[in-house]
């Protein structure tokens, strides 16, 4: 192959090299919005937030993957309810800041219009940094629900696996809560997901292999046979 041909090749692996690294986002994306789906569908019920009906769950039934998954929902499950006690703190802050803002007497001097008027721009600065505080443990506890996601994407398994045989999906849903039809949902189309987005990386990953194939210099002497 010429350098011409070489030059195209080499570019056309650049191509796919990015195209790769762009659906390896992609995949653990989704599985960080799964780690989304999933805590929420886990929680859905207020039993389920003091960490007792959710063990009942068929995804946490006794077995060593099983055990592992637990054990990464609780420690989320703290993690997230300390980050939440936080904002309600903060939450009642600004409460406590409305209330006394109401609440407050009529001015009757200019020096107490001054002063209420001081007041009022220092209680609108702190509520605007309360209010970023917030936000902030709000993008934490997405943050954290993400991570969730990629600990324990391997660990969710699937209805086909579940019944070790394709195609009963329906059947292992039929002995489900709605919640337990709702989660298993949750996990089988991110498998889905993920799998049909590895299944495009495979694919590039043959093209790479086929150019590197092509690439390689031949062993057949390009000079005439002595005689």
């Amino acid at each position: 192959m010429g350098l011409w041909g070489n030059a195209k090749n080499v570019a056309k692996k650049t191509k796919l090299k990015a195209d790769i690294a762009l659906l390896q986002r992609k995949i653990a994306g989704r599985k960080k919005k799964f780690g989304e789906e999933f805590y929420n569908v886990l929680t859905i019920d207020k039993q389920n937030l003091l960490g007792i009906s959710a063990n009942t769950l068929s995804v946490f039934k006794k077995g060593t993957q099983n055990d592992e998954l637990r054990a990464a929902f609780e420690r989320a499950l703290d993690d997230i309810r300390g980050k939440r006690a936080g904002k309600e703190e903060l939450q009642n802050r600004l409460d406590v800041m409305e209330v006394k803002g109401i609440h407050t007497m009529p001015d009757v001097t200019v020096g107490q219009k001054l002063s209420k008027t001081g007041k009022g721009i220092s209680n609108a600065a702190t509520g605007t940094k309360i209010r970023a505080q917030m936000a902030l443990i709000d993008r934490e506890i997405k943050i954290r629900k993400e991570e969730f996601g990629m600990e324990v994407y391997n660990l969710a398994e699937t209805s086909e696996q579940k019944k070790g045989l394709k195609g009963a999906i329906s059947k292992v849903k039929s002995g489900f809560s709605d919640q337990e039809k709702e989660i298993q949902k949750i996990i089988d189309t991110a498998k889905l997901d993920v799998e049909a987005i590895e299944g495009q990386v495979t694919s590039l990953e043959r093209q790479i292999t086929l150019i590197d194939a092509e690439m390689e210099p031949s062993d057949v002497p390009s000079s005439s046979a002595e005689f």
